[in-house]
């Protein structure tokens, strides 16, 4: 594994994440669009009680969106399973373990981990980069006895 590889593999949840807010937001955008259409006024005569078909189309929308959000949302916590026993088994350094479990579990903004650790940004990025050359030479060795 390269070290690519390996932030490629540790970055599958924020990306999963992402996927979730992207659908959020069109919930939210199809919520918007189905408030804003207005009834018509018809005669009592001619009074239906189904909902128009724009707001027939919203609802739909956003019900497939949910279903969805809830597949990803499934998947988000079994990427987060599996990386996060990856670290644990990789990096034993509880340092180095730490640091990777707020970047690539919590999510958190490199200056956040920097406060977190009580060290500047300028080790927390040294110390990710050799938390990410530990992961990295683990899942080679690893790799290796599983041939």
């Amino acid at each position: 594994m390269t070290l690519q590889e390996a932030k490629d593999f540790l970055n599958r949840g924020y990306r999963s994440k992402e996927r979730i807010k992207v659908k959020e937001e069109r919930i939210d955008e199809w919520r918007r669009r189905a408030e804003s259409i207005t009834a018509e006024i018809k005669p009592v005569a001619t009074f239906s009680s189904t909902p128009s078909k724009k707001v027939e189309e919203a609802a739909c929308a956003i019900t497939d969106l949910q279903s969805e959000i809830k597949a990803e949302i499934y998947e988000l916590a079994a990427i987060e399973l599996e990386i996060g026993r990856a670290i644990n088994q990789a990096v034993t350094d509880p340092t180095l373990n730490a640091l990777l479990e707020m970047r690539y579990l919590k999510y958190l903004k490199w200056e956040e981990i920097a406060v977190r650790l009580d060290i500047t940004f300028r080790w927390t990025m040294t110390l990710h980069k050799k938390a990410l050359t530990i992961f990295t030479e683990s899942a080679l060795i690893h790799a290796e006895h599983a041939l």
